[in-house]
């Protein structure tokens, strides 16, 4: 087994244990982050004069494709840089011995 299957395996477990903690990060990022909530801003679009239809839904759509990107950019460096801290300590660890 090489390193990165071994870093594989450790994030995975490590995945599974952070996604578990995501209660203390909602207290953590509760006065962070600005507060704009997806139903509130489908509620606002929904007030647009029904003339506006196809506009309404274009506008919607891609704030679900945004929604949907940030989530997919999080999940990636996330990852990413974990991995890249394990692969850190290896380099840490061999050059110690």
């Amino acid at each position: 087994m090489n390193d990165y299957d071994i870093i594989d395996r450790l994030f995975m477990e490590r995945e599974e244990e952070t996604i578990s903690n995501i209660e203390d990060d909602v207290l953590v990022l509760k006065n962070k982050v600005k507060g704009a909530k997806k139903g509130e801003i489908n509620a606002i679009i929904a007030d647009f004069p029904k003339e506006n239809s196809e506009l309404k839904e274009k506008l919607l759509n891609y704030i679900d494709n945004l929604v949907v990107d940030y989530n997919i950019m999080l999940a990636y460096y996330n990852k990413k840089y974990y991995k890249q801290g394990f692969e850190d300590a290896l380099e840490i660890k061999r050059k110690c011995e």
